[in-house]
């Protein structure tokens, strides 16, 4: 997942690296759970900010700092066990805030096939699922089949609602 925006929203996110009146760029992962096919060979593990490619017994390979090849480096990373209302607080929310606000704001999800993007950026289930709170109480798009476009419509209805002047 990538999300690029003004300056404004990357601060709101967290980045103050954007100097104002630059892009603020965040490059996101996040390593979907693991399949039973899968599960006894993983060769790729998160290190604080890295994700370094390991033996299958979990060591990492002596190549390990060739940087682009056994280790890659991203703003911020996600595990399998990360929620994707974490992905959304984290990468998304501080983007969205800012497009309610008048700025312009991309928010997209790019990777292989079967690695994970459409789970994390339209959830499961059907869209309604996605719509609906968890258990039937709270907020709109607040449920736990939500994916991030069902959490950033959420919120900008919500500012539309809060400010029905703008």
């Amino acid at each position: 997942m990538s999300s690029s925006s003004s300056t404004a929203a990357a601060n709101a996110a967290g980045d103050d690296a954007a100097a104002p009146g630059e892009e603020g760029i965040v490059v996101a992962i996040r390593m979907r759970p693991l399949n039973s096919r899968e599960s006894e060979s993983r060769v790729w593990k998160i290190r604080q900010k890295h994700i370094i490619q390991c033996t299958t017994k979990g060591w990492p390979l002596r190549e390990q700092r060739v940087h682009g090849r056994t280790l890659f480096t991203y703003d911020k990373i996600f595990g399998e066990f990360n929620t994707t209302r974490q992905v959304y607080e984290q990468t998304s929310q501080g983007i969205v805030d800012s497009v309610a606000n008048g700025l312009n704001g991309t928010i997209f999800a790019y990777g292989q096939t079967s690695s994970g993007k459409t789970y994390t950026m339209q959830g499961s289930g059907t869209l309604e699922d996605g719509a609906t709170t968890a258990g039937g109480t709270g907020s709109p798009g607040r449920g736990e089949n939500g994916g991030i476009v069902h959490m950033a419509a959420c919120d900008i209805f919500a500012h539309i609602e809060k400010e029905p002047e703008r």
